[in-house]
């Protein structure tokens, strides 16, 4: 009885904590949807939303990343999104997060190069997403979001490589 208590109380905990994740994944990603960068190229965003499945990945939490950014892109849609930003969005970010864990697994990337990886994936699987739904013309912003993703993935990447290491000495202490 008491085994099966603490196995209740661990998935708890595991919830709340995905929980947590995945509400400031959608506040990051509510957030940069206010920073201005589509005179680049339409869609581009920073990536910070991102960011939070990253963390879970450092922390070797594979399903745990791929059920917060899933929640994250289904809730995100369904309050600020309409069903053609959930075609993108599930699709690339899917994408981008399968290869990801599948980088991070094979620990010969650093996190920026992972980071980045992802960046450079998810923009390639908009575009021939978008392809499908408008047309070819899209391929002429592909070189702008390679560009771009290469950018902020490696700002994301140093990013998430920081909250990391402060993670770590948090978890430390509190045991």
């Amino acid at each position: 009885m008491f085994a099966e208590q603490g196995n209740n109380r661990n998935r708890v905990k595991k919830l709340c904590f995905y929980s947590v994740l995945t509400a400031t994944a959608i506040i990051f990603g509510f957030v940069e949807s206010l920073i201005p960068l589509s005179f680049i190229a339409p869609g581009i965003k920073l990536g910070l939303a991102n960011s939070v499945a990253l963390i879970c990945l450092v922390a070797k939490d594979i399903k745990g990343a791929f059920l917060v950014n899933i929640s994250r892109i289904l809730l995100s849609a369904l309050l600020f999104g309409s069903p053609f930003s959930l075609l993108f969005s599930i699709c690339a970010g899917m994408a981008s997060l399968l290869v990801c864990s599948l980088l991070i697994r094979s620990d010969s990337f650093s996190i920026i190069g992972i980071s980045i990886a992802g960046a450079v994936v998810h923009n390639i699987i908009q575009t021939v997403v978008a392809i499908f739904v408008v047309g070819v013309g899209v391929l002429y912003y592909l070189p702008f979001l390679i560009i771009s993703a290469v950018v902020s993935g490696a700002v994301i990447g140093i990013i998430v490589m920081i909250v990391s290491k402060r993670m770590k000495k948090i978890t430390r202490f509190f045991g």
